[in-house]
């Protein structure tokens, strides 16, 4: 149950401006098929006012202007729609190279799932505990290190287990080296989210679950089918 005075945004004199920008976030939800509840838009909201904030200091994102913000969090939500699609509301969620923040804060402020976010960065690994307390996310694990050759490679926060109902990573691997990377932490028949720009296709033999387009990006699920699977090339239903 969503606590709204835990997390409700101060609006004083930015009020207008906090208007607004609740007014971007609701259309992109409504576009999307997702319920913009009050408790998630707050925490969206939130989110956005973090990253104004801490994003040079803690070395985030490379932009934090509200143009640039909006446009993350709503490519972030495609992920949130495709999850949603495909029917992804609990389980085990690993987003990998979550320094950015996207997708993994939004997915944290929208999915209850359990949440680990992997980064290797010791400035950022720190901002992204930061950015979940602020959202009541303190379940969620931050471990730093790297996901390589099929690897984990802890740097600080324990072990990664595998078994993950589905896994993201934005911006950090080709979408073929990632179904590679992503195979051995996924579960048999668990969705890898790939994020796929203008004219980029999903690898050759992946089972295509569903996807998600937007202006820029498409997210898209693909089945996690080990290798030697019979079968494995066929394509499936999209969503």
């Amino acid at each position: 149950m969503e606590s709204r005075a835990a997390i409700q945004p101060v609006r004083d004199e930015r009020g207008k401006m906090l208007a607004v920008s609740e007014a971007v976030l609701r259309d992109a939800c409504e576009q999307l098929g997702l319920q913009a509840t009050t408790g998630r838009i707050d925490k969206l909201l939130i989110l956005k006012d973090f990253f104004k904030f801490y994003a040079r200091s803690m070395n985030l994102t490379g932009r934090a202007d509200e143009a640039a913000l909006n446009s993350h969090i709503v490519e972030a939500l495609q992920v949130v729609a495709l999850a949603q699609r495909l029917g992804i509301g609990g389980g085990r969620w690993l987003d990998v190279g979550s320094g950015g923040g996207f997708p993994g804060l939004v997915l944290a402020a929208w999915l209850e799932v359990r949440l680990v976010l992997v980064e290797p960065r010791a400035k950022r690994a720190s901002g992204l505990e930061l950015a979940l307390a602020r959202i009541g996310r303190q379940d969620a694990k931050v471990l730093r290190g790297r996901v390589e050759a099929g690897k984990w490679k802890p740097i600080e926060g324990g072990a990664l287990e595998p078994g993950f109902d589905a896994a993201s990573a934005r911006a950090v691997f080709a979408p073929e080296r990632w179904v590679a990377e992503a195979r051995p932490w996924v579960r048999p028949g668990g969705m890898i989210c790939l994020h796929l720009g203008a004219g980029e296709v999903p690898p050759e033999g992946v089972r295509v679950l569903g996807r998600v387009d937007g202006d820029r990006w498409s997210a898209v699920g693909v089945e996690n089918v080990p290798r030697g699977t019979v079968g494995a090339g066929e394509a499936g239903a999209s969503v």
